[in-house]
């Protein structure tokens, strides 16, 4: 009897397990950003050619806007049904205020060829297109 109670918990525990893992499977958490995001980014292709204050620039480990740098801390990954979407979890530092960090959420959300939407939250997701 003691045999069957133990063959019953472990694969109660096995089940457990293994349902604990699918709840997880549809998200990816990175450090860096994926190569489709690198690059510079603004609101249109004309704001690219002026040096335009609502830009951001991408890197692997951070990006960076008029109103200073950020580093990222965690980049989670989800399907979307357009692709993937990109819940970016960084601290900022403005540059007048190098003393204190921010942390700040970003949501970005790839379009397709060379536009991504860009915001605080899917109800804030504004345009981009990337800048030669």
């Amino acid at each position: 009897m003691m045999r069957t109670g133990s063959a019953i918990l472990a694969a109660i525990s096995a089940i457990v397990a293994l349902q604990s893992q699918r709840a997880g499977a549809d998200e990816v958490r990175h450090t860096t950003f994926p190569s489709v995001l690198i690059g510079t980014w603004a609101p249109s292709a004309a704001l690219c050619t002026a040096k335009d204050k609502s830009s951001i620039t991408i890197a692997a480990t951070g990006y960076s806007t008029a109103d200073g740098k950020c580093s990222v801390g965690w980049i989670v990954e989800t399907a979307g049904s357009r692709g993937p979407n990109y819940a970016v979890h960084a601290q900022c530092e403005g540059d007048a205020q190098k003393a204190r960090a921010d942390v700040v959420n970003v949501i970005l959300r790839p379009e397709g060829g060379d536009r991504v939407s860009i915001g605080k939250s899917f109800t804030d997701l504004k345009p981009y297109v990337r800048c030669p």
